[in-house]
């Protein structure tokens, strides 16, 4: 029998983390803060989620850079999950497209993998 007190944690989702900046963020407000204690909660709180979804964007890359050793299904269902990324839009421009543009290392990599005939 296993007295842990401390519960495992499990990654959080995309969505997870969404949330949780969001109520951090809005917790921020100076009409709901009550005390200093409040603040600086909210204030890590965030700081911490920011720092999950910095992890999540490195995935992008690796996803990219390991395209040519994946099976045929796994490819398919990557450039789909991309097509999507690539039609979002928040406020006037679109996300992933700027992405790509401040990391032009993965747009020459993926040119190079298209010219290779060698992948299946």
């Amino acid at each position: 029998m296993s007295f842990s007190f401390f519960k495992p944690s499990r990654p959080k989702t995309p969505q997870e983390v969404a949330k949780a900046i969001n109520d951090s963020l809005m917790a921020l407000d100076t009409q709901t803060v009550v005390e200093v204690k409040a603040l600086e909660k909210a204030l890590e709180e965030v700081e911490k989620n920011f720092g999950t979804m910095k992890c999540m964007e490195g995935v992008l890359d690796l996803l990219i850079h390991k395209l040519p050793i994946l099976g045929w299904e796994a490819r398919k269902d990557l450039v789909h999950c991309w097509s999507i990324l690539l039609k979002q839009k928040v406020d006037s421009t679109y996300c992933c497209a700027e992405y790509i543009e401040n990391h032009l290392e993965l747009l020459d990599f993926l040119v190079v993998c298209y010219d290779n005939k060698e992948l299946p």
